[in-house]
């Protein structure tokens, strides 16, 4: 179990540093990539689904199951990661007092001011896109038939080397696919992540209760 929840900790974190190093100034058909992004930001309230498929050279593959809700200052995330015949189930809900997970031993709600999600919302992914560095702009791709913009990055770190790419969804500013290929020399991890069953309409604040 320790092992399982090591790999799984450095899955959530190449992962979330995947979404955060980024950055939108070319152009493209349908408006430039600022636009397309900008469109994120307006959103109030949003549902939405993560297949995220992570293999690592000769050592294991990782399949993980998201559901996440996000409205104002309120999260919620039900997560499955499956390694081999092993399952982790999680689930947290984040209010404006602070982080809840959730305990199956006790099937409650435990208020963690501590607790670190390390999974970053819709807006904290778009807003770092529009913040940082340039991008190359592939062109458009039509995925699941929405219009897409494709963008990748490279940026070198110390001891490794990571390609990331991006299809954003040309008329609600959000990723619909994203793929990771990490490699320090020694492991290579690819990470391929699906957005799916997006849901624009407003969620109650029922789904964030922790009673």
């Amino acid at each position: 179990m320790k092992k399982q929840t090591m790999v799984s900790g450095v899955i959530v974190t190449l992962f979330c540093s995947f979404l955060l190093f980024s950055g939108c100034t070319e152009q493209n058909g349908s408006g430039s990539l600022q636009s397309i992004l900008e469109k994120a930001t307006m959103i109030e309230s949003v549902y939405y689904e993560l297949d995220i498929s992570t293999v690592v050279t000769d050592w294991v593959e990782d399949f993980t199951e998201m559901k996440i809700w996000e409205k104002d200052s309120y999260l919620k995330q039900e997560i499955t990661i499956t390694t081999g015949d092993m399952t982790i189930v999680r689930s947290i809900i984040k209010r404006p007092e602070g982080i809840y997970y959730y305990n199956e031993e006790e099937q409650i709600y435990v208020f963690d001011p501590q607790f670190n999600i390390s999974q970053p919302t819709i807006i904290e992914t778009v807003n770092d896109l529009l913040q940082n560095q340039t991008l190359s702009n592939l062109g458009t791709e039509i995925i699941d038939g929405h219009e897409t913009t494709v963008i990748q990055f490279a940026p070198s770190q110390t001891g490794n080397f990571t390609t990331k790419k991006l299809w954003i969804w040309n008329e609600k500013g959000v990723p619909l696919r994203a793929r990771s290929v990490n490699n320090n020399g020694e492991t290579t991890v690819t990470i391929d992540i699906k957005y799916k069953n997006y849901s624009f309409a407003d969620i109650p604040e029922s789904v964030f209760s922790v009673e």
